[in-house]
């Protein structure tokens, strides 16, 4: 006869193996579940994230309110009848909410400015005592290689060069000029010599455009060999190397000078120079107006026109945001919307929203 105490251990062996086999796929199921639920809550998360992002924080508007920009006075004749948008979309570009906002320096009146004014004419090839033309500005001459005067401030260093080149029909029908390249570095080589040469000016590509002398004027030639000069236009590396500066006359640099053939110095045949500095380092963001508002004050004869055109109406092709560049002194360097087109049509509208601008009276 079997024993009962033998029994009963083999039938509590075999249960209690079967229920440790279910309590073993128990918790390898519920440790799957876990992996699993976990996959599945923090995918659902970061999809909810991403398509639910927190807001940034708001502009930081340091600077408090801004000043109107000064954009030059225009009479109605110098613009459009009107407008047409004719983008590529039919509409505006999508623009961030805010724009950055950096505050500009200037120089204070120095007991050096005399001496340091003297050695920057030096170094751009004028040895003589200057002329005093007032308690800021000096005035050099010189007679070669070209009869040449140059006009300095001796405050902000800012100066203007012109030579009697108009006048030289062997400068302007026999000179090899040089390539767009070599160009730009004359340009700046020549403000490097004087110790001129702005930081954010260094790394810019420049714009050439080539000049035919016609009589006593200058049109557009059609090739290097055609020109009879060239204008060289130097504006600031673009802000985040996306938002280009802009100037007022039809977008001339704040550097910009006339050259010819002969090498840095001797290629000089007039030069402006009117750069103020921009602290890179002291800056804000501001919201700006939408492009649509922007568009409605540039319809309304609000904004400001860079170049007209030759036609009536102005047909726009593009929409971005800039900043507006200009020899006059400004405190703070501040975002525009600029509307270019047809018949190199160019316009611009202040970007900042106007809760954030003073009020002209």
């Amino acid at each position: 006869m079997p024993n009962s105490t033998q029994e009963t251990s083999s039938f509590n062996l075999t249960q209690m193996t079967k229920v440790g086999r279910v309590v073993v796929k128990g918790v390898i199921l519920t440790l799957v579940g876990l992996m699993v639920g976990r996959v599945l809550v923090t995918s659902a998360y970061n999809y909810w994230k991403a398509t639910h992002p927190e807001p940034p924080p708001p502009p930081t508007v340091g600077f408090g309110v801004l000043p109107t920009l000064q954009f030059p006075a225009q009479l109605a004749a110098e613009k459009p009848l009107s407008y047409l948008l004719e983008t590529p979309t039919g509409t505006f570009p999508k623009f961030a909410d805010r724009a950055k906002v950096y505050l500009m320096t200037h120089p204070e009146p120095s007991l050096l400015a005399d001496e340091n004014a003297k050695k920057a004419a030096n170094k751009l090839g004028f040895a003589t005592e200057p002329e005093v033309v007032n308690s800021s500005f000096y005035r050099w001459t010189k007679t070669e290689p070209l009869l040449t005067t140059l006009d300095l401030d001796i405050n902000t260093l800012h100066f203007s060069l012109s030579t009697d080149y108009l006048s030289r029909p062997d400068i302007l029908y026999t000179t090899q000029l040089p390539t767009n390249f070599d160009a730009v570095r004359d340009v700046k080589s020549f403000l490097s010599s004087a110790g001129l040469l702005p930081a954010d000016i260094a790394t810019s590509s420049g714009t050439v455009k080539m000049l035919k002398a016609t009589g006593s004027s200058f049109t557009p030639a059609v090739s290097l060999s055609d020109a009879s000069v060239l204008q060289v236009d130097l504006h600031r590396t673009p802000i985040d190397e996306t938002f280009s500066f802009f100037t007022p006359d039809d977008n001339p640099g704040t550097i910009s000078s006339i050259v010819g053939s002969g090498g840095i110095h001797n290629s000089i045949l007039k030069f402006a120079y009117a750069h103020h500095t921009i602290d890179y380092s002291q800056v804000h963001t501001y919201p700006i107006r939408s492009p649509d508002s922007a568009w409605q004050l540039l319809k309304a004869g609000e904004g400001y026109i860079a170049h007209k055109g030759t036609v009536d109406q102005a047909v726009i092709r593009k929409v971005e945001l800039g900043y507006f560049d200009t020899p006059e002194q400004q405190s703070y360097m501040q975002p525009i919307y600029v509307f270019s087109g047809d018949d190199d049509f160019l316009g611009y509208v202040s970007a900042v929203d106007p809760k954030f601008i003073q009020v002209s009276r």
